[in-house]
């Protein structure tokens, strides 16, 4: 993981400012900021109904029995890991959940979300406190908004919420005690019940997501081999990692895994998979990536003034310029046809079909319905780049940290001078190096979903978040009246489409609900085919709300073998 330098030094002079002050406006503004977040999660959990593989999994595996005990839970996780895969954690708190009811889960899954974003602070700004500096959690809590893909798959759904969120939480608690003994701030005691606890946390954490699981056993076991070489190895340290070594091995070895990915698409189908989902994945991290840029800019500008080199002063941005009036006319031109039926997006995979399908002779109606349905989202992404874009730009403006302004700096100062100077740049690097590597291990699986790039988001957030505590970096975002503006971003970047995706989830609630007792009523009465009319819910941009209606093959499975169904069709 590098040297002991690498979390000492300049960066940790914001670390003990924060560990000497006391509860302040600004600390009870963070918890206000978690507080209302667990309501709104609540809210957004309470508003999802069961959906899709929810279904499955409220049925003892492979069977038409209702999950109605505590039995029945363990003979379906055992059915489930010869037949269909190994997360034995994530699903275990699924069904136990989907057994005592959702009302249950609700409240349970907003926790997690606020825990993880606790446990994003933590490891990014090195200290477990309570005293929240409001503007880093503020960022935090945006990147996440913006950065995990496919958000309500991941956060909110029953089903992809304990597979992804439940275990990110699981794994990133599980490293708390690995970070901060690297750190010299023990959080554990050196005992054997400590011993004893970290191998089951290190089964629980890993018997979890493959990928993201791997990424951690690596980080464990290095963190665990630099313990050894300075000889503070802790009583604690090998039995989590042989506890995490364990769980993984359950988690790859099932059976079910083999029958799951003998039915894996090709090897060609597999890369542009991986190709789509590293696209998606870029396009929710693209404003951590960008700050990242930002924050290495500062970094080597600050070295480059120690050195005596001319900097340019920021401050000094021009008004709007060519470009930027383009991409206002652009953006305009997009949230026009957002409001008026996207015209643009029509029109786009009109000509994509006619002109492009139609030639080459592969034109078919259900060519014509995925370039349609693809192309439906066209507006919303392209006013959440164009918005980003034009945001950074100011921001490199302001700074003078565009590539006109330092390009100079930037090819005369060695990485390795701004690693010696800002040791928290290493760190930085170590995540990002670890976000690569996370779904590096996915090439292996028998498919790359977004969705999958979960821990690798969390690991660039962490890595990008930690160059705050740099006090360059910290005074360049935060400092002055630029603290205004990055409090207006922030806010225009979450509260308009937290706005919005509660709205849709309350039509799809109220909507669901009447289609549900509807259901319920006919089924009641004996009917085993339905016929439906459609909930009026769009998948917004970055897929804030999460919802496939039942004419797909698979949101009906589940479903119709739930309510002993014979069909259901949707008008």
């Amino acid at each position: 993981m590098g040297k002991d330098v690498v979390f000492s030094g300049k960066d940790d002079v914001l670390l003990a400012e924060r560990e000497n002050s006391r509860l302040t406006r600004g600390h009870m503004v963070s918890l206000a900021m978690l507080a209302g977040l667990f309501v709104y999660m609540y809210a957004l959990n309470y508003f999802m109904p069961l959906h899709r593989d929810d279904y499955e999994y409220a049925l003892v595996w492979n069977t038409l029995e209702r999950l109605s005990s505590w039995p029945d839970v363990f003979r379906s996780l055992y059915i489930h890991y010869f037949q269909h895969g190994g997360r034995m954690m994530d699903f275990f708190v699924l069904d136990s959940f989907l057994l005592v009811g959702k009302e249950w889960f609700n409240p349970f899954n907003a926790l997690l979300y606020v825990a993880l974003m606790v446990l994003i602070y933590w490891h990014s700004q090195r200290e477990v406190t309570l005293r929240f500096n409001p503007y880093i959690l503020g960022l935090i809590i945006v990147f996440c908004w913006l950065g995990l893909p496919d958000w309500a798959v991941v956060n909110v759904w029953m089903t992809g919420a304990c597979v992804y969120l439940l275990t990110a939480v699981l794994i990133f608690s599980f490293l708390l005690p690995y970070h901060f003994e690297y750190l010299g701030r023990p959080l554990i005691g050196d005992t054997r019940l400590a011993a004893a606890g970290m191998f089951l946390g290190g089964v629980a954490a890993s018997w979890t997501i493959e990928n993201t699981a791997a990424t951690m056993i690596l980080a464990v076991a290095a963190l665990t081999w630099h313990a050894w070489r300075r000889g503070s190895l802790r009583r604690w340290m090998v039995p989590g990692l042989a506890g995490s070594l364990l769980g993984y091995a359950l988690l790859v070895a099932a059976p079910g895994n083999f029958v799951r990915y003998g039915k894996g698409p090709k090897l060609a189908v597999h890369f542009l998979h991986l190709l789509g989902a590293s696209f998606e994945i870029l396009l929710g991290v693209l404003p951590v990536v960008v700050f990242l840029v930002l924050a290495w800019r500062i970094l080597a500008t600050a070295v480059a003034r120690r050195r005596g080199m001319a900097i340019p002063e920021g401050g000094n941005g021009q008004g709007l310029d060519v470009a930027s009036l383009v991409r206002v006319a652009f953006a305009a031109l997009m949230l026009v046809s957002l409001l008026n039926g996207q015209f643009v997006a029509s029109w786009a995979a009109n000509a994509l079909y006619t002109q492009v399908a139609v030639p080459l002779g592969v034109a078919t109606d259900h060519l014509r319905n995925q370039l349609f349905r693809t192309m439906s989202g066209l507006e919303p992404v392209a006013l959440y780049l164009v918005l980003i874009t034009q945001i950074f730009k100011v921001a490199f403006t302001k700074l003078a940290l565009r590539k006109r302004d330092v390009g100079a700096v930037l090819a005369q100062v060695r990485r390795r001078e701004v690693v010696a100077a800002f040791p928290a740049g290493w760190f930085a690097a170590v995540c990002v190096a670890l976000a690569i590597i996370n779904n590096l291990v996915m090439l292996a699986a028998p498919s790359f979903p977004g969705r999958a790039g979960y821990g690798s988001a969390v690991f660039l957030i962490i890595g990008a978040m930690s160059l705050l505590t740099v006090p360059e970096v910290y005074e360049a975002v935060f400092g002055g009246t630029r603290k205004r503006f990055v409090v207006a971003v922030m806010a225009l970047m979450f509260f308009p489409m937290a706005e919005a995706t509660l709205s849709q989830h309350y039509v799809l609630h109220k909507e669901n609900s009447a289609r549900m007792a509807y259901v319920e009523r006919m089924v009641a009465q004996g009917a085993t085919h339905l016929e439906l009319e459609p909930l009026p819910v769009r998948n917004m941009v970055l897929r804030h709300v999460y919802f496939v209606e039942l004419n797909n093959h698979v949101s009906k499975g589940g479903f119709i073998r739930y309510y002993g169904l014979k069909d259901v069709k949707v008008r």
